[in-house]
């Protein structure tokens, strides 16, 4: 074909076919694959499908969950639409993995095409992946280094993740906080190790524990990617005197929000609103902003803020209140409603999409499943190129 078409003119035209096509289209000719499977078309692949999207207004939502009852989880794209329609179903990747001991992964980041699922919680054991299910590709993480010795870590310890990208070294990464829970009152010990894996280099780095805010416990609210930073939810401890016990003991004071720049692999702070730093809140995003979300105790509502100048604090601005027992915000659409799960009449949890102006709810999802996960999603070709991804039918 080749000899009909200017390679320009061939190149112009694979960069505008959606991933499945191009899938189908490296089996043409040699020629076809090699510039598919270039770290460039990739690239620039991704580009131009974030180009048309934005451009079309035709945006993905990705939604995971699981269920007790069929020992099962699923992953879901949505549009994000007021419609909210199904776009597909995406079977979960550790089913087709054989020989690996692997139990109890979650999501727990999606960017750009990729998503990565890591143990959750204390599982110490089971490997990390990264998985791009429009290409049918994963990527098996190795073991990280040990994280304490042998007698710590006879203890449980509580392990967080986030993923996102570092654009100045076009590179994908997985943060990984350990904590080791104990009763020393030295706030000085050391008891967080931060470990970072980059998907270029194939392997785990731990970093220097002076680098290593004292504070940092590995968030709980969640991890969110944005900016090209990782953000998460903190509480500053302190040492204080206990009259009742007679002896001194750790506390959690205010909130604040420590971030992780993916490329200095630096840890930094983004100041909340003051009105909020006492308060219980999680966080999110709202469109391309940083959110907090206030609760209110004994389910009576929450409220919504965004940071609409990334960096400003004086650019934090209070949306609106949720009324009513919600059992949590999973995120936002674009056209501004609230995906959340609520207590029905009957006690069941069930998701919906909330008009915060008008107030109309859209009930979807399946009821024997419980949502845990929700983000942006656009799919792409990232790992195709990957020598250690592996390929699953």
């Amino acid at each position: 074909m080749s000899d009909y078409f200017p390679e320009e003119i061939i190149q112009r035209i694979l960069l505008r076919l959606p991933t499945k096509s191009l899938i189908k289209s490296t089996l043409v000719c040699k020629s076809w694959m090699s510039l598919i499977k270039s770290s460039t078309f990739i690239q620039s692949h991704l580009s131009t499908t974030i180009d048309t999207n934005n451009q079309n207004d035709a945006h993905l939502l990705l939604l995971s969950a699981f269920s007790y009852k069929v020992s099962d989880r699923l992953h879901w794209l949505h549009w994000d639409s007021p419609e909210f329609g199904e776009y597909s179903l995406l079977a979960d990747p550790v089913t087709f993995l054989e020989n690996e001991t692997i139990s109890d992964l979650k999501v727990v980041g999606t960017c750009n095409g990729l998503i990565c699922l890591a143990p959750h919680l204390s599982d110490n054991h089971s490997p990390t992946l990264i998985w791009n299910p429009c290409i049918r590709k994963i990527v098996i993480l190795p073991s990280p280094p040990a994280c304490f010795t042998s007698t710590e870590s006879k203890y449980d310890v509580c392990i967080e993740h986030g993923f996102g990208y570092d654009l100045h070294s076009n590179d994908y990464k997985v943060l990984r906080i350990v904590t080791l829970p104990d009763d020393h009152l030295d706030l000085s010990r050391f008891a967080t190790v931060v470990q970072v894996y980059s998907l270029a280099r194939g392997s785990w780095k731990t970093l220097d524990a002076s680098v290593v805010p004292v504070d940092l416990q590995g968030g709980g609210s969640g991890i969110v990617f944005l900016n090209g930073s990782l953000h998460m939810l903190e509480v500053r401890l302190s040492v204080e005197y206990d009259d009742h016990t007679y002896e001194y003991c750790k506390y959690g004071g205010d909130t604040f929000i420590a971030s992780f720049d993916m490329a200095t692999e630096l840890f930094g702070e983004v100041m909340m609103p003051e009105a909020l730093q006492s308060n219980r809140c999680t966080i999110s995003k709202y469109g391309d902003s940083l959110a907090l979300i206030k609760h209110y105790d004994y389910n009576c509502g929450c409220d919504i803020w965004v940071m609409k100048e990334y960096g400003v604090t004086e650019s934090w601005t209070y949306l609106y209140k949720i009324a009513g027992s919600q059992d949590r915000i999973y995120g936002f659409k674009r056209c501004g409603e609230v995906v959340l799960s609520e207590e029905n009449n009957l006690g069941w949890l069930r998701m919906i999409s909330l008009d915060p102006k008008s107030k109309q709810v859209q009930v979807f999802g399946n009821k024997d499943y419980i949502y845990y996960f929700m983000d942006s999603f656009v799919e792409g070709l990232i790992l195709l190129d990957h020598v250690n991804a592996i390929s699953y039918q």
